[in-house]
């Protein structure tokens, strides 16, 4: 009996507490009242000693007298509910109610399973901050690890891994341990995920022991542990192939039932595995890499596309793991990163040889990392399918590599929000085997509501896999990115079409033409000048015509001709120095260049003192250049140029 009436303990609720959404739901059900605050600014009666009202509860709240809510010492389960849902609801809303760890903890030994649900997820949200009061409860933790309810011992668990203390690292090891043989997949997975934690305080005479329960559940029967294993693997010792090699059947098995993100991690520890232990596939494309297969030149064409794979001083021969890190972050980010001089530099000068390198049709644990990868390439996770597509781009024969490419178009038109990652992937996938996509080209056309480093990336892919009976109707979706109002982007468009005319050399004609005609400010919609951004187009298309120029200098001369003609109407520094450069560098070509020197040289000294430095620059550049051709002595022109100069 309380105050003449009798109370009878309300039948438990269930709770379901797994994401901020349901804290909130819970605060929408207790209201708006705070429940720390005195309505009137005044304590009640019956928080310090008085009689509550007869018709209400007290509101759990902070008194001047207590430091405390009153609902958390009652001797009714119902209330200390009440109090700790206030508190978890003022949690999911950002408030700090830490101050009320010591009431809340000695709730832990509690035999009502609502009240110890309550609790612990308070406990999980401020154990790591407040570890010496989570410490006198370790007793309570450790029986709980013996209660027959699995939820109760994986909270205990959770509990015990977040309380980041030395003192009580072995204690929390053999919990780990004890829970890693749990009969319960849930608890097992706990044991999983407080590994990390774990391992965080950097323990080494724990060590061996924390990668032995990796071990251990990495042999689990249930795709949930092993999902949450592979993680723990990852932060514990991803280095400790080992433990892979033991169970790499099992774990092939298992990998299309472990959870999307899960199979991510695993995924890439398995293609660790497989290349560390025996090396790369010699039918697939990774093995027949070399310099030859990109543009090897000393080139500085192109300020928006820098395509250049510089692997000129390819290093072939890299030991055992990393190789296997090198190799499969490679289709991410490119061979331009990992294949670099700057990644081997402190490895020597190595060479490979054939015992590094294995057969897809004869190796088991290739067929069965490609056997069990190939399903997922069509799975509902984007990043799933981007790394099962890296396993057989880097371990598939060349003939079986074209299977990744539907799955990759699938994903690109289904998914906005990973579109970006995805073209990322295919750009790399199109500059080493541009036939891949070659036929698709169509699903790199740009639409409205791409933004510009999508757009950017489909450029680069276009000019990357045009061939002859593409390259028109390519050229002609061109020609509608040059008038984009985006300037940046109609620049990004003129170097696209330099790039097509170096690899498709039978179109170099017809790509001078288009590019002659955008350095015209009627072509640029301009009447008069050259705005910021037409500006951008035009330097753009110097630099493109002077790489097509350098293919072939003497089919070109007209296009020189050409352009030096119209250098007085070009008044961009950059554009200007751009063509004052190829008069010096292509002084005698043909016959009507040489005769048009001395006349432009007078030109350019008449109006050197008004020209920008980079220009200026120039000028002295291209004079030098014709003198030494020539062996003339210094001439008047050139002193005049010097003179101003100075």
């Amino acid at each position: 009996k309380t105050h003449g009436h009798t109370r009878s303990p309300s039948p438990i609720t269930p709770l379901r507490f797994t994401a901020t959404g349901d804290f909130r739901s819970l605060l929408r059900s207790t209201g708006d009242v705070h429940p720390f605050r005195c309505h009137g600014g005044e304590p009640e009666q019956g928080v310090v000693g008085g009689a509550p009202d007869r018709h209400r509860r007290p509101p759990l709240r902070r008194s001047r007298g207590r430091k405390h809510p009153p609902l958390l010492d009652s001797r009714f389960d119902s209330d200390k509910c009440d109090a700790l849902k206030r508190l978890l609801a003022l949690i999911a809303q950002g408030f700090d109610v830490s101050n009320f760890f010591p009431q809340v903890v000695k709730n832990v030994a509690s035999q009502s399973l609502e009240v110890k649900k309550l609790v612990y997820l308070y406990l999980l949200h401020y154990a790591e901050k407040r570890p010496n009061e989570a410490l006198l409860s370790i007793n309570c933790f450790q029986k709980d690890l013996g209660d027959p309810n699995p939820l109760v011992r994986a909270w205990a668990l959770r509990a015990m891994a977040g309380i980041r203390l030395h003192v009580i690292a072995p204690l929390v090891l053999v919990a780990v341990g004890k829970c890693a043989r749990d009969p319960s997949v849930y608890v097992r997975k706990c044991a999983a995920n407080a590994l990390p934690k774990l391992h965080d305080l950097r323990l080494e005479e724990i060590t061996p022991a924390i990668e032995e329960v990796v071990g251990t559940l990495l042999n689990d029967n249930s795709p949930g542990v092993v999902g949450a294993a592979a993680a723990a693997f990852a932060s514990v010792c991803p280095n400790n192939l080992a433990l892979v090699g033991r169970n790499y059947k099992k774990l092939c098995e298992t990998l299309p039932d472990v959870e999307e993100w899960g199979q991510i991690l695993l995924i890439e520890i398995l293609l660790r595995y497989v290349i560390a232990r025996n090396g790369l596939v010699k039918e697939s494309i990774m093995s027949s890499y070399s310099p030859e297969n990109y543009n090897s030149g000393n080139d500085d064409t192109y300020t928006n596309f820098d395509l250049k794979a510089k692997a000129n001083d390819l290093v072939t021969r890299i030991p055992g793991s990393e190789v296997a890190d090198m190799v499969s972050k490679c289709y991410l980010e490119g061979p331009d990163k990992y294949f670099l001089p700057s990644s081997y530099a402190d490895n020597g000068s190595l060479q490979f040889d054939s015992s590094q390198f294995t057969s897809a049709k004869s190796d088991d644990d290739v067929k069965m990392l490609l056997q069990c990868t190939s399903p997922l390439l069509w799975s509902h996770n984007s990043a799933v399918v981007l790394a099962a597509a890296g396993v057989h781009w880097i371990m598939a024969p060349r003939e079986n590599i074209r299977r990744i490419v539907k799955p990759l178009l699938f994903v690109l038109r289904s998914s906005n929000a990973s579109k970006y990652v995805v073209l990322c992937n295919i750009q790399v996938f199109a500059k080493v085997m541009p036939s891949l996509f070659a036929p698709h080209f169509e699903d790199f056309f740009i639409s409205s509501s791409d933004t510009y480093q999508i757009k950017a990336l489909k450029l680069e892919i276009l000019s990357s896999i045009a061939t002859d009976s593409s390259i028109s109707a390519i050229f002609q979706e061109f020609q509608d990115y040059v008038r984009d109002p985006d300037r940046t982007f109609a620049a990004d468009t003129v170097a696209a079409i330099g790039l097509c005319a170096r690899q498709l050399p039978n179109l170099a004609s017809t790509c001078l033409e288009g590019l002659l005609a955008l350095t015209t400010p009627k072509s640029l919609n301009r009447e008069s000048g050259y705005g910021e951004g037409e500006a951008i187009v035009l330097i753009q298309a110097m630099i493109s015509i002077k790489a097509i120029i350098k293919l072939d200098p003497p089919s070109h001369e007209k296009v020189i001709i050409h352009l030096v003609r119209r250098l007085e109407s070009i008044k961009v520094p950059a554009a200007r120095s751009l063509v004052i450069w190829m008069v010096g560098e292509y002084n005698s070509i043909g016959h009507i260049i040489p005769k048009m020197l001395p006349t432009t040289l007078k030109y350019l000294a008449w109006c050197f003192s008004s020209e920008a430095l980079e220009t200026k620059l120039q000028i002295l550049n291209a004079t030098v250049k014709v003198i030494q051709f020539y062996n003339l002595q210094i001439t008047c022109t050139f002193t005049r140029i010097y003179t101003n100069f100075l």
